[in-house]
């Protein structure tokens, strides 16, 4: 029972992940030489600029367990069934941590405003 803005702020931040990750992007031994030139070669921009914005908003999540329970969904493909299971939290817990991140993506990306405290 997700809202519109959190399906698409998950989506969103899914779609930055994936492009984030491309195949394209591997790692180097740190003794290759590398040329500072671009012209046939580096990283393509949209997969640095994917990889900034998948950064940006895994930062805007601002708790490593709401954090890791939206990468675990989103990007990993898991179920909130099995977060409960591995962690031993009840899914009402889970869930709720995933809509409190999913929240804050939407907020992050412009889709909704911050809500103010009541009280």
């Amino acid at each position: 029972s997700l809202s519109r803005q959190q399906r698409e702020a998950g989506m969103r931040y899914r779609e930055d992940f994936r492009v984030s990750a491309q195949d394209g992007v591997k790692p180097m031994a740190l003794t290759e030489r590398v040329d500072g030139g671009r012209i046939g070669g580096g990283v393509a921009d949209r997969i640095l600029s994917a990889g900034r914005a998948y950064a940006d908003a895994t930062s805007a999540l601002s708790h490593w367990e709401v954090s890791g329970v939206v990468q675990k969904v989103c990007c990993h493909g898991e179920t909130v069934k099995s977060l409960a299971e591995q962690t031993g939290e009840p899914r009402d817990v889970v869930s709720k941590l995933l809509k409190v991140g999913l929240d804050l993506l939407a907020v992050h990306y412009g889709m909704m405003l911050m809500r103010r405290p009541r009280g």
